[in-house]
């Protein structure tokens, strides 16, 4: 078995969730066993799952795993099953109802999104209106956990239970010396007849672990360094391990060789690089540069293979022509941060839409940055141009709509959807970055690099592109034919090497 080790699955995730979404369909069509391996409580998480094509078979989550309910036929469970008194008043409402008693809220009853009426979480309240408990339903229809707060709103403990309502779990929180909130215990209550103690999440994760492979030995990969490295190199059962890098590994996003390294990974790659099998990187050029960084001789392999992989029907599908797109439309997708620098791409857009006026752009993602961006959009006049798209998984038909797709983070370690744009013919402007565009993007064939930062610059690609539609198609042409490196025929070979799979 191959496990794939994460902190969540959430409804909105990031490169890391979506790269092993495709190294688990890959591992999953050459007939190798493999899951992904979830630490957090979540009850949604096997919603979400559902919504990206998982099965439950795909995955297994550590409350899930102590519990035995990896498995199970799902029910429904609405707000009747609550039994609640018949003098209380419920005031229905699509996501939340509100449940009082004469003028006194004693809870609010909370909806699974995207559901009619599933519970989600009930909150109780005191006769103050502060916050007591707090109640979660598993999506799949069971009573899974209870939180119980202080008056001023801190958790205090939380009890996690059995399919029959039993106490599974019970974690308890406290103040730090900066006053600060955190969990102090764990306990894990009759299992294998006793009970165990546990002073921090990561102990309770390797615990886990252990016990995953005691009952199906297998070959480990953290893909979320600070929840899973510590657990997994700590395990006492003997496994093979390996470290994948999600992103770059040094501080400075210039200086891959010589800046300090990302505090994220001083524990795996700096104090404890013997205790594991290997490392693996999205780009060979990343691997390069962290065996730079590591002497030029560490001590273990590191690995280069490409966390975006382009499925054969994606590879062999017709291409699109010009005509079938959006002429003009330029496209961004991924996480709303400040380290992608979408404040640029809106200032050169602005001068890419004064020359080609039919030009428009499109963000497709989440983020906290989104309405500071929105307010610079209107400050630049180009509201009825520039689209800010909620967060969707279905990208196909974004990028078969797209002419452009625009990628201006200072730093990565690989973007899937950069890799995904060209799969579907769109050319892309990028600043040239670590890690990924220069690997892919041969500057005037399929796209075009720019120095990192130069606004202008980057204006000048994006026009160059598009203001010639001879030179677009050739763009297009160039793009679809760059990604057959990503395809699964050369993939796959590099996960058979490096994990020794038959």
């Amino acid at each position: 078995m191959i496990y794939f080790v994460n902190q969540y699955l959430m409804a909105l995730n990031s490169g890391v969730e979506h790269a092993e979404f495709k190294r688990l369909a890959l591992f999953k069509r050459h007939g190798v066993a493999a899951k992904i391996v979830t630490r957090d409580f979540d009850a949604l998480l096997h919603q979400n799952s559902q919504h990206f094509g998982l099965v439950a078979t795909d995955m297994v989550n550590l409350y899930d795993f102590f519990r035995g309910s990896e498995q199970l036929t799902p029910q429904v469970l609405k707000i009747q099953d609550l039994n609640l008194a018949p003098a209380y008043n419920v005031d229905p409402g699509a996501n939340v109802s509100h449940v009082r008693e004469g003028d006194h809220l004693v809870a609010d009853v909370y909806f699974s999104p995207g559901t009619v009426g599933h519970l989600y979480y009930v909150n109780y309240f005191d006769s103050f209106t502060n916050i007591v408990q707090r109640t979660y339903y598993d999506s799949r229809g069971f009573k899974a956990a209870d939180q119980f707060f202080a008056p001023n709103g801190e958790l205090i403990t939380e009890l996690i239970y059995n399919l029959d309502g039993s106490r599974l779990f019970e974690r308890f929180y406290t103040h730090d010396q900066e006053q600060q909130n955190y969990m102090t215990a764990i306990r894990l209550l009759n299992y294998r007849g006793q009970q165990w103690q546990f002073n921090s999440e990561n102990e309770l994760m390797r615990f886990f672990l252990d016990e995953l492979n005691r009952r199906t030995p297998g070959t480990f990969i953290a893909d979320r360094p600070l929840a899973a490295d510590w657990p997994m190199i700590n395990m006492q059962t003997a496994a093979r391990k390996f470290v994948w890098l999600p992103t770059t590994h040094a501080n400075d996003p210039q200086d891959q060789v010589f800046s300090n390294m990302n505090g994220a990974y001083v524990y795996a790659l700096h104090d404890h690089l013997a205790k594991l099998d290997g490392v693996i990187t999205a780009t060979k050029q990343q691997a390069a540069d962290l065996t730079r960084w590591l002497g030029d001789k560490p001590l273990r392999p590191i690995t280069a293979i490409s966390a975006a992989v382009v499925a054969d029907t994606t590879l062999n599908a017709a291409p699109v022509p010009a005509a079938e797109r959006t002429a003009g439309k330029i496209i961004f997708v991924g996480r709303i941060d400040q380290t992608k620098r979408l404040n640029q791409l809106i200032e050169a857009f602005s001068q890419v839409h004064q020359r080609l006026p039919h030009t428009t752009l499109e963000i497709h993602g989440y983020g906290t940055l989104i309405a500071k961006l929105q307010q610079q959009v209107t400050q630049l006049n180009l509201k009825n141009v520039i689209t800010f798209v909620p967060y969707h998984q279905d990208l196909a038909k974004t990028y078969d709509q797209a002419q452009l797709f625009v990628y201006p983070a200072e730093s990565d370690g690989q973007s899937l959807a950069l890799v995904e744009a060209l799969a579907h013919g769109v050319p892309v402007v990028s600043y040239d970055i670590n890690y990924g565009p220069k690997e892919i993007i041969t500057d005037g064939s399929n796209g075009y690099l720019v120095a990192s930062g130069d606004v202008n610059a980057l204006a000048s690609g994006m026009t160059k592109a598009l203001v010639n539609q001879k030179r677009w198609r050739q763009l297009s042409r160039n793009a679809y034919h760059s990604v057959k490196q990503y395809g699964e025929a050369r993939i796959w070979p590099l996960w058979q090497q490096a994990l020794k799979l038959k």
